[in-house]
């Protein structure tokens, strides 16, 4: 086997409306749209999915509404001042989230050429809905899912609920679960990073590229770049102890000691204006 992926594509699913205050500790209580991303790879041994997105029932979910609503309420946001100048732009304002249309991650798929059975490895981050929507739909089509084992276990913990995130529907039906214990090479050029802290089992990644060189994907260990830029922890820690804040604490100055000596590019996992200019070109990253 290659130590190098092939090529890769930027995926994105949809986005979310959140405040600052959930993406970086001590942030405040503006609303952001911001974009649920993934990537997909291709490798020697086949196509590698990092992180699927919120599903179409989740996006409908009136329960979904009300948990991302009562979330900004707690920061104090005021809904009508959200402003967006970006593309791409909601299609509905007023909700707090929106997907691509049908299955989100079949659409993102299907538009680099490929379908959810082509995938032969699929991962997740971490168990937040907004990450873990593609699982059904990965499911059916038989891929294996990996995941590290300390987010799976507190998943089904009964701890984290929808208003912390977690939608048990996404996930409790038979997965061919491929368990992690933290960093391992997923494919030839593919790695998970682990990096616990905003949930306890939370992992980033690693792509290895022949032209472009490395790549870090930090997902929710460091929703903007401004976390990069101001050393700023995310505002949100699932486990909710001091030990969970220190752990995300200390992901986020992993992150930035691996890309200073990979000299990698360092992409956030909710930034529009970093996912808008990774946009692959024609024939994806290479």
């Amino acid at each position: 086997m290659t130590s190098q992926a092939r090529r890769m594509y930027s995926l994105q699913y949809g986005a979310e409306r959140v405040t600052k205050g959930l993406s970086m500790r001590g942030g405040s209580g503006v609303l952001y749209w911001e974009p649920l991303t993934g990537v997909v790879v291709e490798t020697e041994t086949g196509w590698v999915l990092l992180d699927t997105g919120m599903g179409r029932a989740a996006l409908e979910d009136e329960a979904n509404q009300r948990a991302y609503a009562a979330a900004a309420d707690a920061y104090g946001a005021d809904p009508a001042e959200t402003e967006w100048h970006l593309y791409p732009a909601p299609p509905v304002t007023g909700r707090w989230n929106w997907g691509l249309p049908g299955d989100p991650l079949e659409r993102a798929l299907a538009g680099v050429g490929l379908r959810p059975g082509d995938i032969s490895l699929a991962c997740v981050s971490h168990m937040h809905l907004d990450h873990s929507g593609g699982v059904p739909t990965l499911a059916a089509a038989g891929v294996p899912v990996a995941i590290q084992r300390a987010e799976l276990e507190f998943a089904r913990s009964g701890v984290p609920t929808l208003d912390d995130g977690y939608r048990r529907q996404d996930w409790e039906h038979e997965v061919a679960w491929r368990l992690l214990d933290g960093d391992a090479e997923l494919a030839p050029g593919v790695w998970a990073v682990a990096t616990p802290g905003h949930t306890p089992g939370h992992m980033s990644y690693r792509v290895d590229l022949p032209e472009t060189g490395t790549w870090l994907f930090a997902m929710d260990a460091a929703d903007l770049a401004q976390n990069f830029h101001d050393r700023v922890p995310p505002g949100s820690c699932a486990g909710g102890t001091a030990a969970d804040e220190k752990a995300a604490e200390d992901s986020l100055e992993r992150l930035l000691s691996e890309a200073r000596r990979l000299r990698a590019r360092l992409v956030p996992g909710h930034d529009q204006i970093v996912h808008n200019a990774i946009r692959h070109p024609a024939g994806g990253h290479r």
